[in-house]
């Protein structure tokens, strides 16, 4: 190479994403979701319109009444705004503070979120969760409005007690069970120098699992129910038969998935020798137990209780676990019919459930187990044929 030769090099430049900022309004809600431990993906759920009903968009307490359609276009409008979180170490701690105040308010905020561009509304499944439009990673999350925040989630968030005790405190003030389990995703309640971020999906495992075995305490010494009773619910298409009978207390799950020319099912029993069938059933076994012990907690007794659930559609699919939560509270709220003894308990259930769910029944060990005060017996045909 000569002395004065020029060099030439051929740089291709990419263009660098442009960060813009979005106002966008939550209900509030929040999204914790899985990444590489110890990093989470957390943020908030929000709308890029100021809807005069956001405060139900994440609020399911809300939703009687409502058809599918509309709670599936509100959840449509809900992007999950993300960004990387320690949750070892709750760091950055601007973000994690900013996402505990969401969780604690009762009332929308605005906020102000960094990013190049938020993509066409669609709705997006989340695994055990409800479903809203797709995630979009920000750099910040800045609130805009003062939230409102009740003394009561204050001063029990901020004590130093075990996050089973904090679950059970909220929900006996009337939190509800997605409030209280935001607050557990967070990092709000637990022992002060433990807390840590979890993805929302545990949080909803976690309180469940709070809340049933401090029902399970109060109840324990309680009598058990001598009769047996059936509710009927429907949701949605999807039919819930909910049977209360004597025994020791405890809610047994089963269920069949039909559509499209296809057939799924499973079950979860509350007992340790017969493992869940699949990972989808014990999800929604988790929420049906709890829409069942609220019941034993309100009435005060024992009953064995089984929850046949048959869903019906892809569309309920969308709508996750939560579905099958309320459906059991529909169902809960009927008139009850009442027995006085197995054989005509069995002969009314028999002709309610569907071939489907009767299957599913036999297919499971309860039939084996199902007995009177205890009592293992077998179920008149046709239930145990």
């Amino acid at each position: 190479m000569s002395i004065g030769q020029v060099i030439t090099t051929q740089v291709q430049l990419v263009p660098m994403p442009v960060r813009r900022s979005f106002t966008v309004f939550s209900p509030p809600g929040i999204s914790v979701e899985p990444a590489k431990y110890p990093y989470l993906l957390a943020g908030v759920l929000a709308s890029t319109d100021a809807s005069e009903h956001l405060s139900i968009y994440d609020h399911p307490g809300a939703w009687k009444g409502l058809d599918r359609e509309a709670v599936i276009t509100m959840r449509r409008c809900l992007y999950r705004f993300v960004t990387p979180v320690n949750a070892r170490e709750m760091y950055p701690k601007d973000t994690v503070r900013a996402l505990q105040t969401i969780a604690l308010s009762v009332s929308p905020v605005a906020i102000r979120v960094e990013t190049s561009e938020i993509p066409p509304i669609r709705i997006q499944t989340q695994p055990a969760l409800l479903p809203s439009s797709p995630s979009v990673t920000v750099k910040s999350i800045e609130l805009l409005s003062e939230p409102e925040i009740t003394k009561v989630a204050e001063r029990i968030t901020s004590k130093d007690i075990p996050a089973s005790d904090g679950i059970c405190q909220l929900l006996e003030y009337d939190y509800s069970l997605d409030q209280v389990a935001r607050l557990l995703a967070v990092g709000l309640l637990g022992r002060l120098n433990s807390r840590r971020l979890v993805p929302l999906r545990g949080a909803y495992k976690a309180a469940i699992d709070a809340f049933v075995s401090k029902v399970l305490m109060d109840i324990v010494e309680r009598p058990s129910s001598q009769t047996y009773r059936i509710h009927l619910g429907s949701l949605y298409g999807d039919t819930f038969v909910v049977l209360f009978q004597p025994g020791d207390p405890r809610v047994d799950y089963l269920r069949v998935e039909t559509g499209n020319g296809s057939q799924s099912g499973g079950y979860s029993l509350e007992d340790p020798r017969h493992p869940t069938t699949d990972p989808k059933t014990s999800i929604y076994a988790d929420h049906a137990r709890f829409s069942a012990y609220q019941c034993l907690a309100r009435e005060r007794n024992n009953s064995h209780i089984i929850v046949f659930h048959h869903s019906r559609g892809q569309l309920n699919q969308l709508l996750g676990p939560w579905l099958v939560r309320a459906g059991v509270e529909e169902a809960l709220d009927s008139e009850p019919i009442l027995f006085d003894n197995t054989q005509d308990m069995a002969q009314a259930l028999n002709s309610i459930l569907t071939p489907e769910l009767r299957a599913v029944f036999r297919e499971s060990p309860i039939p084996s187990r199902l007995g009177l005060n205890g009592d293992a017996v077998e179920l008149p045909t046709p239930l145990s044929s």
